[in-house]
Parts: C-alpha cells; sequence; structure tokens
C-alpha cells in the first residue's frame, strides 16, 4: 500500500511538473535581453576578518609547485665507496 502511494505520488509529481513546464515564452527574446540588462562583471569586495592572521600568505597553487613528492635517483650497488 505503501509503495502504491509513492508510485502514485511521484507520476503525480512528473504530471505536474510537464504541465507547468509546458507552456511557451510569452516574451521575445529583445524584451528578456531589455530586462537582464547589460551584465556588467563586478568586483568582489575584499572583506577584512580576523582569521586572515591565521592563514597561509602563500596561495595553494604556489605551495603545491615548490613540494617534491619522492626524488627519482639510481641506487649504487654494493660494491661501490660511499661518497
Amino acid at each position: 500500500m505503501i509503495l502504491f502511494l509513492k508510485i502514485l505520488g511521484g507520476l503525480a509529481a512528473v504530471g505536474l511538473g510537464v504541465f507547468l513546464g509546458g507552456s511557451r515564452y510569452t516574451q521575445s527574446q529583445a524584451e528578456i535581453e531589455a530586462r537582464m540588462g547589460l551584465g556588467k562583471p563586478r568586483k568582489a569586495k575584499r572583506h577584512f576578518m580576523w582569521l586572515d592572521f591565521v592563514k597561509a600568505k602563500d596561495r595553494a597553487s604556489v605551495r603545491r609547485r615548490n613540494r617534491q613528492h619522492f626524488k627519482t635517483a639510481v641506487g649504487r650497488k654494493k660494491e661501490d665507496p660511499p661518497r
């Protein structure tokens, strides 16, 4: 019974979505663009927080670039003297 109600509710939700989403645009493309404006990009505001004292000074990309994961070196034979 519960499964039947879940299936029925899912079908009703899909039907409602098709009904509400199936309408056509009543505005022309020019009217839509006029309402949306020119779309000038804004510069992000920088806010000072006390946690900035704790943060690292370098960017993460700079720190990753400097890190070396492992060294690739050829191993020496046992009969070679140490240097």
